[in-house]
């Protein structure tokens, strides 16, 4: 019988619909991901556009920039609507035909550009430029992301040019999009010279996601996965087999189990039983009929227990494991009569001495040193276990039952010591990661304990030969588990909602600073200005970047409302803008007091500004209608002077304000399901769960293990309480895995 289930996935096949509701599945994904960045995009092309503006020495170059730059400045919105259609556009399109096109039906570098004009075919060039710097950066996730598309539509591999979500369609998205927003053609081409990799969309996320969604669909779950989240702990990755994970340690476990190891292995520590030197029926390790990996020699005439061994450690590795394993069937006997009198007499005690003690019994005197070297490595195991200070010792003294069973198991198959997925393993290593929720204060009472402590008493009870009755009580460990947590989902849902508006309305005051920022940074906004929209304009700005999903025109009447504001204050040198100051100051002056009634500022201050306000634009009015060539160049030199200090402040601070901080890379690792200790101020530790991490990670709630007592920390708070040594998390890695190399481990040298 297999010791191991089998979790190799099988080939899917895919109906022609199947396989395009899968790939249209894609779509709104993309979309999605494309929306959370735009924004954050808009900014960036924003600031890259009047840098180009204010350094650039052509003085076309400087008017179609700035104009660009005014034009992505007050409809940020707009823009944000037209990429999103683009995108969404785009991608459902070619879903729609990818499933019935073998090829690519143009080979781009090969394009006659004979026909069209020199700004095309620049523009051309770029935007395949721009596309194939972005496939560079993206090589790894393209290439998981080109497999699995060609296996859902059974031509592996496809290309890139034939991947439905290639950067190309992308760039050519948001190329549209700019010029469907602005229609002067001389921007577009400028737009083209601009984008570049760091600037544009970062795509990386987008394609890690649609691999990720492929991957939950059972599409290729097991190809090279490079690409995955670096940040997740190796133990989620790494290999089930040892010899992938550390060759070393296999060979000293081949070593061990081969037909000529001796109680040398474990550097003299091999206790030498009665059975010792191998010289009973069978030559066990002499490398005789019976003498090869998982051989127990057994008696002459077939007296032992015939056991089908799975074979996938050394076994099938090796090429030296006979078909069948045979254990000593007085010894097996002897050890289940034993299992049985420690599950009607009392718990085994939380050592290994007794464990030890069974090669020196008189039923032991058919054991090998292939069955002595199991009990020491066994017992060694153990060992580590019951040192384990972060198992508690009501944990300990349960899993201690398990000896006997475990070392039936271990007699039986080796891959118990070659493979991290082994049942008996497995449940070892549930059992001690289950000890983690267990708080100090735990009872008998509690549920979790109740349905550990029934796990061990169905294996003392009930195990012979059947490992598969390991797996069953960890599915029903693991299933427990899962419904603790799914009522923890249904606790921390009000928290998460809470939540997600505290992050909301933080991002939304980033984006209303950086708005407010980047036209301060100008030179051109008057002192008093300058601190009425830093101290008040910011705050109707958070409000309408909060609520531009319900409300988009709120947001585009306050951006213009302020930047009218900013206008009415610059020097009017013309009769033509002196009427227009005039015409437009009772809307603005309206719009401007219906903004500052909504945050209710109604301080001493509101007067003093609007009566500053009021004698700047009478000053503007009287002021003669030409200024000297002396005068317009001492505006030009304060305007560019202000505005070169205004950008060296805000870069002064963005070094200061962005230390190298390693707890902050710490926290960027917490994945959901971590445990923490939190020591309060009284002294007291309490293990929480990370239940739930906002999607920006600015936000993390914890509870405890029933979702009860839940509470929610900003990153900023959570990076000060691990510097500090308040929070610690507690490690759960496979303790069978660290057991074997620390028994494995070689000894100091003499």
């Amino acid at each position: 019988m297999d010791t191991i289930p089998l979790q190799n996935a099988k080939t899917s096949e895919f109906s022609s619909s199947s396989r395009l509701l899968i790939l249209q599945s894609l779509v709104p994904i993309a979309t999605n991901l494309v929306s959370s960045q735009i924004e954050a995009f808009t900014g960036r092309l924003t600031e890259a556009l009047f840098q180009l503006s204010d350094q650039t020495v052509r003085p076309e170059e400087v008017a179609v920039s700035f104009q660009a730059y005014q034009q992505l400045k007050r409809n940020g919105t707009t823009f944000y609507r037209l990429v999103a259609g683009q995108v969404n556009a785009a991608l459902a399109k070619e879903v729609s035909v990818v499933n019935t096109r073998k090829r690519s039906k143009v080979d781009e570098g090969k394009q006659d550009f004979s026909l069209v004009s020199f700004e095309e075919m620049e523009s051309k060039v770029l935007s395949r430029n721009l596309s194939q710097s972005l496939e560079v950066n993206n090589a790894e996730l393209l290439v998981a992301l080109n497999t699995r598309i060609g296996h859902v539509l059974r031509r592996t591999p496809i290309s890139v040019s034939q991947n439905p979500f290639r950067p190309e369609l992308f760039v050519k998205a948001v190329h549209q999009a700019w010029m469907e927003l602005e229609p002067n053609p001389e921007t577009h081409h400028l737009i083209l010279r601009l984008l570049r990799p760091e600037l544009f969309l970062q795509l990386g996320a987008i394609y890690r996601e649609l691999n990720q969604a492929l991957v939950e669909r059972g599409i290729l779950p097991d190809i090279n996965d490079g690409y995955r989240n670096k940040q997740r702990k190796s133990m989620m990755t790494r290999s089930d087999d040892i010899s992938d994970r550390d060759p070393y340690l296999e060979t000293k476990l081949r070593n061990i189990f081969s037909g000529n190891a001796t109680p040398s292995t474990f550097s003299n520590t091999v206790p030498g039983g009665p059975g010792g030197q191998g010289s009973s029926g069978g030559g066990g390790e002499t490398g005789g009929g019976g003498g090869g990996y998982g051989s127990s020699g057994g008696f002459p005439g077939g007296e032992g227990i015939p056991f089908s061994g799975g074979g996938s450690g050394v076994g099938q590795s090796g090429g030296n494991a006979p078909d069948m394993v045979t254990i000593d069937r007085q010894f097996f006997d002897y050890l289940t009569s034993v299992q049985r009198n420690f599950s009607s007499s009392g718990p085994m005690p939380t050592d290994t001495a007794h464990l030890r003690q069974l090669s020196q019994q008189p039923n032991a005197e058919g054991l090998t040193h292939i069955d002595q070297s199991t009990i020491e490595l066994l017992a060694r195991i153990f060992d580590y276990v019951f040192n384990d200070s972060s198992i508690p010792s009501d944990i300990k003294s349960l899993i201690s039952q398990l000896q006997i069973p475990t070392l039936k198991v271990a007699l039986l198959d080796k891959d118990f010591f070659f493979k991290e997925t082994h049942p008996a393993r497995v449940l070892i290593d549930t059992l001690a990661k289950s000890s983690v929720l267990i708080n100090s204060d735990t009872t008998t009472e509690d549920p979790l304990y109740q349905m550990i402590e029934g796990i061990v008493e169905r294996v003392q009870q009930d195990f012979d030969q059947q490992i598969e009755l390991f797996s069953d009580v960890v599915a029903d460990l693991e299933a427990f588990l899962k419904e603790e947590e799914q009522q923890t989902e249904v606790a921390i849902s009000e928290p998460v909602a809470v939540a997600l508006k505290q992050e909301k309305m933080r991002l939304a005051r980033e984006f209303a600073e950086n708005d407010v920022a980047i036209r301060v940074e100008t030179g051109e906004v008057a002192g008093f200005l300058e601190v009425f929209l830093k101290e008040q304009w910011i705050r109707i700005l958070t409000i309408a970047h909060n609520v531009k999903e319900e409300k988009p025109n709120a947001l585009e009447n306050a951006l213009r409302t302020m930047d009218d504001l900013i206008w009415s204050l610059k020097p009017k040198n013309s009769a033509e803008e002196r009427k227009e100051l005039v015409s437009k100051l009772p809307a603005m002056l309206s719009l401007l007091n219906a903004w500052l009634n909504a945050i209710k500022w109604d301080e001493p201050d509101r007067v003093l500004f609007f009566s500053k306000l009021a004698e700047r634009h009478a000053a503007i009015a009287r002021a003669p209608l030409e200024f000297s060539p002396r005068r317009q160049l001492e505006i030009a030199v304060n305007i560019a002077q202000r505005a070169s200090e205004k950008r060296l402040n805000r870069h002064v601070q963005d070094q200061i304000e962005q230390p190298v901080d390693e707890w902050a890379r710490v926290i960027e690792t917490l994945e959901r399901g971590v445990w923490i200790d939190f020591t309060r101020p009284n002294g007291m530790t309490t293990r929480f769960k990370l239940a739930w991490v906002s999607p920006k990670r600015t936000r993390y709630i914890f509870t405890n293990r029933q979702g009860h007592d839940a509470f929610s920390v900003s990153s900023e708070e959570l990076i000060t309480q691990f510097r500090e040594g308040n929070a610690i998390q507690i490690v759960a890695e496979s303790v069978v895995d660290r057991a074997l190399v620390e028994a494995l481990r070689d000894p100091p040298a003499a």
